[in-house]
């Protein structure tokens, strides 16, 4: 992860240092032809502001203080190899302040414009840097509040669609204590309903080793009124529930629904019911949302025991009259 950052890193170096060093050397190629076109290679000396200022003064601006002192010291060495003159016309010191007043300037220009640019670009880097991070958090804050709002749409329109308020479940709780079997069962269904959060579904019961319908939710079509021997016999103690989701259950479930849950008796724990949910989402099927189905069955097996005593109710021998 580390190689490939270091490795571009150390080639735009490379690159930026040949695209340096040949601007400079063309630019120093340019002004040396011009000077021996124009002056016969005199370095400029009669010319000012020499123009020899122009690489130096670029450099610097440009790309800091190391080029523009490269740029500088070029200048230079091209001032004294050609900038000569008899030095019997001038005093010796006055010909050597002279000859020095060039270079000594353009390094104190390198430097002191070189160490400004520098400033300026590392100023600018590090402003483009927090730039660039504040634009990618305002990407994932515009991410996080469209998905706040769309959550929050869908929530309202939810509540506002709900027809199973509070009120509704108590209501229906209270029906599953009715006397008459029908209103029993009824509310059994919607209870289902209300937590399966589907009416897709059969509930069957359990006589004599054969699962056979009881109960169907309010929009189910398509059910088997006997649940096949092998699914019966395989849900139980060692597996609660069965769905689609895992691939062992699948070949068990295909024509059936796509999730099983097994009805046990508390106090044997033998299988006395299952339900079978017909449809559901395939991404409901987590481990949440399969230990919500897991949790139906401690409540609606007690029903369905209720509900089998209620419609078969025990038959006792007439007392004798006298």
């Amino acid at each position: 992860m580390t190689q490939q950052p270091r490795q571009r890193s150390w080639r735009s170096g490379w690159r930026r240092t040949a695209r340096i060093a040949l601007e400079l050397l063309l630019a120093v190629a340019m002004l040396v032809a011009i000077d021996r076109w124009l002056t016969g290679g005199t370095g400029f000396a009669q010319v000012q502001p020499n123009p020899y200022w122009l690489p130096v003064l670029a450099m610097a601006l440009a790309y800091g203080t190391g080029p523009g002192v490269l740029a500088a010291a070029i200048a230079s060495g091209l001032w004294l190899l050609y900038a000569h003159e008899n030095a019997g016309e001038r005093d010796y010191l006055d010909h050597l302040f002279h000859l020095s007043l060039q270079p000594l300037m353009w390094f104190s220009a390198a430097v002191a414009i070189g160490e400004v640019t520098i400033v300026r670009t590392t100023r600018h880097a590090r402003l483009q840097k927090r730039g660039q991070v504040a634009a990618r958090n305002l990407a994932r804050l515009t991410e996080a509040f469209a998905a706040l709002s769309h959550t929050n749409r869908r929530l309202q329109v939810q509540i506002a669609t709900e027809a199973h308020t509070i009120g509704h479940a108590i209501d229906t709780a209270t029906r599953v204590s009715s006397i008459d079997p029908a209103a029993r069962r009824g509310a059994i269904g919607e209870l289902i309903t209300l937590a399966a959060r589907t009416a897709d579904f059969t509930c069957y019961r359990v006589a004599g080793g054969e699962a056979r319908a009881w109960l169907h939710g309010a929009m189910t079509v398509r059910h088997r009124d006997v649940l096949p021997a092998g699914l019966v016999a395989c849900i139980g103690r060692p597996r609660a529930i069965l769905h689609v989701a895992d691939t062992q259950d699948r070949a068990m479930l295909e024509d059936v629904g796509v999730a099983a849950v097994a009805l046990l008796d508390r106090a044997g724990g033998d299988l006395v019911g299952c339900l079978v949910l017909h449809s559901l989402p395939f991404d409901a099927l987590n481990a949440s949302r399969t230990a919500e189905l897991c949790e139906i069955a401690s409540w609606l097996t007690p029903l369905l025991a209720d509900s089998a005593r209620a419609t078969h109710p025990t038959v006792r021998p007439a007392g004798l009259v006298a």
